[in-house]
């Protein structure tokens, strides 16, 4: 039997800063977007495998350990003896919130070929997951849209989060056309409301989202943050408010949710009637919120037991 999420990315190291009295410290914690969705599954008790490339080196063992100490999958985890692990150093605001300066030039994942795909994976998957952010690497660009090809091919549903990191692009409009190259392939699109702005030019984000709707398209997740979030099908709209909490670091708040969102669907069989729609927004909120009471994206994500103990004490 094949793995329920099969996802396809970047793995990096986020260096998060530290409270210091002098100068700049930073922790490496494990992160990468596809990499931040399979640790969230698997934590979640779902079954997920993580396609990607790391470096032969400290930081893409810590990768490696900390996605199966999950219970997802890196059997299929490049390990590159020529390119290093990438990194993102991630600066944050008084409210917590990031900003990205990316180290990415000629890194494992950017180099991560078709033909190092682990096609049978997906194939025996029951979704395939994944998003934009490295199509700004062209060799990676040519293996996600092999892997897309090869879970088309076998009827697998396709999970999109668009991701966007614009100091990753040459352009706006690279960035825009990878976005919307992805989207047109999804079954199931988790999007923040500013991205859907930027992708179409559209302010209102569910006549964005119309704009961008396709006849294989089956659910949409918007985000908002701390505003919570609106759940989109063909004949189904609800809206979730977000969960207020103190809030230390946003990493990996939208990655939470978009795991929850996806073990949600899966617990539920796809149910997409409204109550189970707002039972899945409330589940998924709730993961990207207690994400941001600590630092690091992996490493905050919840346990179901930890999730349904937050949620009961919001009475959620």
């Amino acid at each position: 039997m094949g793995y329920e999420v099969a996802s396809f990315g970047e793995l990096l190291i986020d260096m998060v800063p530290l409270p210091s009295t002098g100068g700049l410290n930073f922790a490496a914690k494990p992160g990468g977007a596809p990499g931040n969705a399979a640790v969230g599954l698997g934590k979640l008790g779902r079954s997920a495998c993580m396609l990607s490339k790391v470096g032969d080196d400290a930081f893409g063992r810590l990768l490696t350990d900390t996605i199966a100490a999950s219970g997802a999958s890196v059997e299929h985890v490049v390990v590159s003896q020529d390119h290093r692990t990438g990194l993102a150093v991630v600066t944050l605001d008084a409210q917590g919130d990031r900003d990205f300066l990316f180290y990415r030039q000629d890194c494992a994942d950017a180099n991560y070929a078709p033909e190092e795909v682990a096609e049978d994976v997906i194939r025996q998957a029951r979704m395939l997951h994944v998003n934009s952010l490295i199509m700004s690497a062209p060799t990676a660009a040519r293996a996600q849209r092999h892997a897309i090809a090869v879970a088309q091919d076998a009827g697998i549903m396709i999970s999109v989060d668009p991701n966007l990191r614009p100091l990753l692009w040459d352009s706006t409009e690279a960035m825009v056309a990878a976005a919307r190259e992805v989207i047109a392939v999804a079954n199931i699109l988790k999007v923040g409301a500013d991205e859907l702005a930027i992708i179409t030019g559209i302010d209102d984000p569910i006549a964005a989202l119309e704009s961008l709707w396709h006849d294989g398209l089956r659910v949409a997740a918007i985000t908002a943050g701390a505003a919570g979030a609106t759940i989109v099908t063909p004949g189904e709209k609800v809206t979730i408010a977000g969960i207020p909490v103190k809030v230390v670091d946003t990493t990996g708040c939208g990655d939470s949710f978009m795991a929850a969102f996806l073990a949600g669907l899966l617990d539920s069989d796809f149910d997409l009637s409204a109550e189970n729609l707002v039972r899945i927004g409330r589940f998924a909120c709730a993961a990207g919120a207690i994400v941001a009471t600590a630092p690091g994206g992996m490493d905050a994500m919840a346990t179901r037991a930890e999730l349904q103990i937050f949620m009961a004490e919001r009475g959620l």
